[in-house]
């Protein structure tokens, strides 16, 4: 079982100084996994937040914010490709458009088969986890509202924990994660 937690942070110009900056360095990284006795092989905990002036606003309404897949191509996380094999899951980021543009490793580079074939963008393996293995990956991105033209920024973060049963709430608040990857840019 690959228990996923998603989470995302909003906020537009008006927090981008020294005290949404400093308001920032003090979100969590990861919350408590709803507990339930539904759940498939792969399970996703959806959290989305805005920042406002030195406040974190729980943007997500929907009561709905877990998801429970049979297979891992029904899972679909921007920028993250998930591929399982025996008892692992490769974890790999795979940035191929957005705002500011990323370059580097292109594991796909050369396989005819991928849709990053011969493509120059960054594609990589973050971490590979085994059973009772638990990684973390963070990134950001800047992104336009089309309707008015406003920037917004984002940070990600995608929490994955492997175990053979639901594990207690806190496991992913209470750990420190075993692998760690970020893809961190500057955002003007």
């Amino acid at each position: 079982m690959l228990l996923i937690q998603n989470i995302q942070l909003t906020w537009d110009k008006k927090e981008r100084g020294t005290k949404g900056a400093n308001a920032r360095k003090q979100f969590s990284m990861a919350y408590p996994f709803p507990q339930t006795n539904i759940y498939d092989n792969i399970v996703l905990h959806y959290q989305s937040f805005y920042q406002c002036k030195t406040k974190f606003l729980n943007t997500f309404y929907s009561k709905k914010n877990f998801f429970c897949y049979h297979s891992i191509e029904q899972v679909n996380l921007p920028n993250v490709t998930i591929c399982q094999r025996e008892k692992e899951y490769e974890i790999c980021f795979s940035y191929h458009y957005g705002i500011p543009y990323r370059r580097g490793h292109n594991k796909d580079y050369h396989n005819m088969q991928s849709q990053f074939y011969r493509k120059d963008c960054l594609n990589e393996i973050a971490f590979i986890l085994k059973q009772n293995e638990y990684g973390r990956m963070v990134w950001n991105d800047r992104t336009i509202d089309l309707d008015t033209g406003n920037w917004y920024y984002n940070i990600y973060i995608h929490n994955f924990y492997v175990a053979n049963k639901m594990p207690q709430k806190n496991i992913l608040v209470s750990h420190t994660p075993d692998f760690e990857y970020k893809q961190m840019v500057m955002l003007y």
